[in-house]
This record gives C-alpha cells, structure tokens and sequence, in this order.
C-alpha cells in the first residue's frame, strides 16, 4: 500500500464514505437520494479498489513530481469524484454546480450554489457538511505530514529553521517519496482529536437544546471551519449553544489541540501570541460595532437599552470571532443589531477579519495571525530601534527570529496573497463582474470564507448570480487560499528546479 498514490486511496474511501448519506437517506424516507449515494459510492469504492490494484506494485524509481502536483490534483479531482452522487441527486444541479460545490466544501469556503437551503434534502446537507469536515481534517494532516518538513504552511513561523528538526532537503526528499505512511502516521495523531472534538461539541449542542441532526451540522462546520450549515444562518439555538461554539471556534486560532503532533515537529510547545492578538482584535470589533449601533440609532427606552446593547455587543463578539477563524457563521444577535439601530451591518469589517485569517497551520484561511503578529512585532522593534539605535532585540531567540526573518517571510506571503487577490479581481473584471462585487467574492474564495459574500457589503450577493467562467476561476482561487500562496509557489520552484 505504501506505493499506492494518495489520490487513489482518497478516492477510494470517498466512495466508501458515501455509504453514511446512502444510509441516511434511507433511514430519513429520502430513498431517492440514499439510492444516487449508495450507487454513486459503490461505483466509486469499485473503480478505486481497481486502481489501487492496479498501482499497487514497487516503484523502479523514486518518486520525482513532487508535493505540488499531488496537492493540486487532489483539490481538483478528488470534488470531481464526490460531485458523482450530489449531481444525481439534485436533477436541478448541474455536474459542473455539484463540482464547484464540493471544490467549495472540500477546501472548507462553504460557498454554495443551492437556494433555498432549507428546501433540500437533509441527506444533501450531510454530504456537503462530511465533506467540509473531511477538508478539514485533511488539511490539518498535510498541514504536518508535507508542508512542515519543507518549513510552509505557517510552520515557517513557528521556529527557526535552524531549530527545526525536520527541515532539510532530505526530509523534504522523504515527505515526497513516502507520501502514503507519513500522510497514514499523522491521521492517526489528528484524527482521534479531530473527531473527539467534533463528537464533543456535538452533545453539547444536543444538551444545549438544539436537534441532532442540525447540531452535527454546526459542530463539523465549527470544527472545519467550513460554516456549512443547512439555513443560512445559526437561527434561534440558544445562548448556551452559541456559547459552546464560541469556545470550539477557538480552537481555529492555533494548534495547541493537537499537542502530540505539536511536539513532534517543533519540540516543547511554545507560547502562541495568536491568541492575546485574535482576543484584542474581537475585542476592537465588539466596541467598534456597539460604538456604531450606538451612535447611529440608539433610544433609551428604558428596560430596553441595556438588554440590547448587550445582544449587539454578543453578536459582534460571536461574528467577529467567526469570520476572523473563515468560518463564517452569523448569530440571529448580529442581525438582531441592524434592526435596533437602523443601520446595516458593517460587512467591511467582517471582510478585513476573514482576510487576516486564524491561526497558522490550522483549518482557517487567510493571511494568518502569526504572520501579522511577526510584522507588528517588528513594526514595534523598529520604532524603538529609532529612538534607541543600539538596542538589542529581547525575548529568546525565537521572538527575535519572528520579529527579523520570519517577519520578510511574513511580509513575502502578504505581498504574495495580495497579488493573488488582484489577479483574480482582475480575472473577474474580465469576465463582467462589477468591481466592488469582485473584489468580495474573490476574498471569500481567497480566505476560504463563503458566507462572507452575504454579509461584506451593503447588497447581499449570491454565488449563483455567477457565470461559469467566474465560478471556475473562483474554485482555483479557493484551491490556492486553501494551499496557501507562499506554500504553492515554493513547492512551484522546488518542481520547476528539481525539473
């Protein structure tokens, strides 16, 4: 098996784990659906098991196409293969709508194509909920098993190459070659975690008055950061349920969850300044938001004033977190906000959040908060070395390691993000999108973000007012947020190099 492709074992239990919406459906009085599953899986189970078969056999020569290829052909065929049953299952979808859709699920965006929501099957919601939490949890273990050997992923950051144990040309030579063990070697490490996790938050949701099949819904949304749910929204849940997903949604700001793979790759765990900088960051939004409600609509009627505040300052709290982890899930509090003031939400700030991203190495997009983190920090260091010329950088060497290379390093990929978001701007001018409707749906696909195209800006935009064309070049651009640019080009150069 160790000479199998990746992509032909991913294959193959992706048919395998169609069998749960298969079984769904058929529990659920949903047979036609459970039929395009069980169908869809067996074909799909059948044909990988040939293929396995088929490439099951020594390699004369090592392995020489490297990550890039690998990465990029799971995030574009691996959908392909999991749209199979979802585009039989939904007549009304095309197989071209079913494939963007899972390019959407499975790089964690949750952006989707199927209006209302509500009037779908559950057993559709299902698959696109596995799916964005097999993303997840996917991306968690290349995060480890390939890109930290090479030093990417936001493993740059954490410690110095020169510390890390795994970075040289030999392990990267290694992680290429044995893509199958080592990828085997950590799933075993995240996945118990990963799937206690999920399985946790799930009772809680459950013990906190929500119903099963939703509760399932938001615990592998919040765990994968993927935000599908099967509304639009949370809805009515409750406050003890959005408290319990506030405190999971944390877990999307490091990796700290995971401590058994933490200490293999880096040694002893060390102090992660991305939680003080995502603490003051939502804290800046909630006042930000109240401030705002306050200041444009507020009426002090008495019994009334303080409950709302409160709900508006919650909200914010609860949204502001979500969009800073790419998840994207929105309270009934932060739309409840609007129609105490009277004025719309400002969706700006919640795409100037998705764009800074959660923590490094972990399920969220965007830029990531180390990165901004080593960029303020030597902002900081800079300032005083004006006034101080001879001062001399304090706090370890790996706060000084942050705050001189790992901030160029820091600054490369924020240079690298913002051409990529520009070139796809610049692709969807092209292609007829308005300017301030590109540059929103190109974040959101950027920051894997999806729902952030209903709530950034003043007019609430739909993936389906999209042509094809746009739509493609948006699932490229949710591959390239979900690999990370700077991970892409490297791995880019490394091929073109090793070629």
């Amino acid at each position: 098996m160790d000479t199998v492709p990746l992509l032909v074992l991913l294959v193959t239990f992706c048919g395998l784990a169609m069998g749960v919406p298969a079984a769904h459906g058929f529990l659920t009085g949903q047979s036609a659906v459970g039929r395009s599953f069980l169908y869809g899986g067996l074909m799909i189970a059948i044909a990988g098991l040939f293929l396995t078969i088929a490439t099951a056999r020594r390699q004369r020569r090592p392995a020489t196409h490297g990550l890039f290829p690998m990465l990029v052909g799971i995030y574009l065929i691996l959908p392909a293969v999991m749209a199979l049953p979802l585009a039989d299952a939904l007549p009304s979808l095309r197989y071209v709508d079913a494939w963007f859709e899972m390019v959407s699920s499975f790089t964690t965006t949750g952006a989707s194509l199927i209006r209302p929501p509500q009037q779908v099957p559950d057993t559709i919601h299902l698959w696109r909920g596995m799916v964005g939490w097999m993303g997840g949890l996917f991306i968690l273990v290349a995060a480890t098993a390939f890109l930290a050997p090479i030093g990417l992923g936001g493993f740059e950051l954490m410690r110095p190459p020169a510390e890390h144990p795994m970075v040289s040309d030999r392990a990267g030579a290694s992680a290429r070659q044995s893509a199958v063990p080592r990828f085997a070697a950590h799933l075993r490490l995240v996945l118990p975690l990963y799937g206690g996790f999920t399985v946790l938050l799930w009772l809680t949701l459950t013990l906190a008055g929500m119903a099963g099949f939703p509760a399932l819904m938001a615990a592998m949304a919040v765990l994968s950061t993927s935000g599908i749910l099967p509304r639009e929204t949370l809805g009515p849940v409750g406050p003890g349920a959005e408290a319990a997903i506030f405190l999971f949604l944390i877990l999307a700001l490091n990796r700290a969850f995971i401590p058994s793979t933490e200490r293999q790759l880096l040694g002893r765990p060390q102090a992660d300044p991305q939680l003080r900088l995502a603490a003051a960051l939502v804290a800046a939004v909630v006042v930000l938001v109240v401030l705002r409600h306050v200041t444009g609509g507020y009426q002090p009627i008495e019994g009334e004033a303080l409950p709302r505040l409160g709900t508006a300052a919650w909200g914010a709290g609860f949204t502001g977190l979500s969009f800073l982890t790419t998840t994207g899930i929105v309270n009934d509090a932060w739309i409840a906000g609007r129609a105490w003031s009277g004025l719309t939400p400002p969706g700006m700030v919640l795409l100037a959040l998705a764009l800074m991203g959660g923590g490094a190495a972990t399920a969220a997009g965007g830029v990531k908060l180390l990165r901004l983190y080593a960029l303020g920090r030597m902002g900081t260091d800079e300032m005083r070395r004006l006034l101080h010329p001879s001062r001399v950088t304090g706090g370890g060497a790996r706060l000084r390691f942050i705050a001189g290379p790992g901030a160029r390093l820091a600054w490369l990929f924020v240079m690298a993000f913002a051409a990529a978001l520009s070139l796809l701007v610049a692709l969807l001018l092209v292609l007829g999108v308005e300017f301030e409707v590109a540059i929103v749906f190109a974040a959101a696909a950027l920051t894997t973000t999806g729902p952030l195209a209903s709530h950034a800006g003043d007019v609430v935009l739909h993936w389906t007012d999209l042509g094809d064309p746009a739509r493609a070049v948006l699932a490229l651009g949710m591959i390239l947020g979900r690999l990370e640019i700077l991970a892409v080009l490297a791995l880019l150069a490394a091929q073109i190099g090793g070629d």
